[in-house]
């Protein structure tokens, strides 16, 4: 789930629109796998993939709405689902990209960080240096 900031945040300013949720907005989900958190819910910024997805996932992304458009106007159940969801169960199931990543390759398995342990040294030298210097009157 993506929350706006003016969700959390009053008078952040003027409310985002849907489409641009992904980029300022604040994710929110169940602990799931993670056994060991006692939170009932985990909050985290939106993974940079929602604006700038890699070509294997906007090729699933487009499979995934070739599936939807041709399953339109379908109405009922099929195999306890609604018709629409199964129909796309359907054709997404063993889809894989012509252009997907491998899975050791993804950016939070090269990178787990934003900054590199070396990255983040240096900014803590750069800026312990800026505040030795006195300030100029």
């Amino acid at each position: 789930m993506l929350l706006r900031p003016q969700t959390i945040i009053a008078g952040y300013g003027k409310a985002l629109p849907r489409n641009a949720i992904g980029a300022k907005g604040v994710q929110i989900y169940g602990p799931g796998a993670m056994f060991w958190s006692k939170k009932a819910l985990v909050m985290r910024n939106a993974p940079y993939t929602i604006e700038s997805p890699h070509l294997g996932q906007i090729e699933t992304r487009l499979t995934f709405a070739d599936a939807a458009r041709s399953a339109r106007g379908c109405r009922g159940f099929e195999d306890g689902l609604p018709c629409v969801a199964a129909r796309v169960r359907v054709a997404m199931r063993g889809y894989r990209a012509a252009d997907s990543m491998p899975e050791d390759q993804y950016p939070s398995r090269t990178k787990p960080s934003f900054h590199s342990a070396e990255e983040l040294r240096a900014m803590l030298e750069e800026k312990a240096a800026r505040a030795r210097v006195p300030a100029r009157v």
